[in-house]
C-alpha cells in the first residue's frame, strides 16, 4: 500500500511537472481563517516571542497559493496537508491531503480538460460526462431546482427530505443535494457544472450562474474548481457577508492582492479519496496512513 501511495503522487506531481507548473509551499497555519463556505475551521494558540497568538489551520492552501500568484502570475500547484473541524466518517478525516493548482489565462472549462487528462493517466478513464446542476436535478428529481426559498421548502417537503424551519437556501439545497451526488458518476467520472449563483464561493458569475465544477466518481465528490473571480469589491462581499455570518476575521491582505490577481481558474482534489479509488477500497479507514 505505500509503493501505491509512492507511485500515486509520482504520478501526480510528475503530471503537472509535465504541463510546466511550478510546486510550491505555503503555510499551514495562518493568521486568518479560511472562509469556506460550510467548512469549520481550527484555531489553535502558540507563542511567538513570548506572546500568546491565535492562528488557525489551513482548511485549503487557497488563499496563500493566491498571493503567491498575484505576485509570480505563473502556473502553480501543491501538494499537503489541510484540516477541517468537526468531519470525520467513511469519506472525512479532520486532517488529509490536498492538491491544489491554478491555472492562469484559463477558465473552468480548462480545469475539466486537465482532470480527464489527470484521471485518464491514474485510472485509464476515456469516457466521461458533463452535465449542468439543472440536469442533475431534472435527472434525479423529474423536476427543476426551485430557485426561490419558500420553493425549494415545498420542493424538500414533496420528497420528504428534512429540514429545519430557519435554515437558509444554501443549506436547504444542500439537502437536497445529497440525494443527487450518490447517484453521479457511477457508469463513468461525471463533472456538474454550471452552479447556482449562490453557490459561487469566489468564482465568477455570467449569465446568472458560478464558473465552477465538482467532480464525482461512484457517487463520491473528488473535485471542486472554478473561474476565479478577481474583482476585489466582490470577493470583499463575498468574503464579509460569510465572515458576519460566521463572526470569523477577514484577511485584507487577501482581498488587496486580488487587484494584481491575474484571471486564472484553481481546482482542489481530496487526495486520500482519489487514493481510496485508486486502490479499490471502501473507506478511508482501510488506508494505513
Amino acid at each position: 500500500m505505500l509503493y501505491l501511495w509512492n507511485t500515486f503522487l509520482k504520478q501526480i506531481r510528475n503530471f503537472f511537472y509535465e504541463k510546466g507548473y511550478l510546486e510550491v509551499s505555503t503555510p499551514i497555519l495562518l493568521d486568518f481563517p479560511n472562509l469556506d463556505p460550510n467548512v469549520e475551521p481550527i484555531e489553535v494558540y502558540v507563542k511567538e516571542k513570548g506572546e500568546k497568538k491565535k492562528k488557525w489551520l489551513r482548511t485549503s492552501p487557497e488563499y496563500s497559493m493566491k498571493k503567491l500568484l498575484a505576485k509570480y502570475k505563473t502556473d502553480i500547484f501543491q501538494l499537503g496537508k489541510v484540516f477541517r473541524n468537526d468531519e470525520y466518517g467513511r469519506l472525512h478525516r479532520t486532517e488529509f491531503h490536498m492538491l491544489e493548482w491554478y491555472a492562469v489565462g484559463c477558465d473552468y472549462r480548462y480545469l475539466i480538460e486537465e482532470i480527464k487528462q489527470l484521471l485518464n493517466r491514474l485510472f485509464g478513464f476515456t469516457e466521461f460526462e458533463v452535465i449542468s446542476v439543472e440536469e442533475a436535478f431534472k435527472r434525479h428529481f423529474g423536476e427543476s431546482l426551485p430557485k426561490e426559498q419558500e420553493e425549494l421548502k415545498d420542493f424538500l417537503k414533496r420528497y420528504n427530505i428534512n429540514y429545519e424551519k430557519n435554515e437558509d437556501w444554501e443549506t436547504l439545497f444542500y439537502r437536497a443535494f445529497i440525494e443527487v451526488e450518490r447517484k453521479l458518476g457511477w457508469e463513468k467520472p461525471t463533472f456538474l457544472i454550471d452552479f447556482p449563483k449562490e453557490l459561487s464561493a469566489l468564482a465568477k458569475i455570467r449569465n446568472n450562474y458560478a464558473e465552477r465544477l465538482e467532480l464525482f466518481i461512484k457517487g463520491i465528490e473528488l473535485a471542486n474548481g472554478w473561474t476565479e473571480e478577481t474583482n476585489p469589491e466582490e470577493v470583499r462581499r463575498r468574503l464579509e457577508k460569510e465572515a458576519q455570518k460566521r463572526n470569523l476575521p477577514v484577511d485584507e491582505e487577501f482581498i488587496e492582492i486580488h487587484k494584481e490577481l491575474p484571471e486564472c481558474a484553481g481546482c482542489s482534489i481530496g487526495i486520500d479519496r482519489l487514493f481510496m479509488l485508486y486502490v479499490g477500497a471502501n473507506s478511508l479507514d482501510e488506508l494505513p496512513f
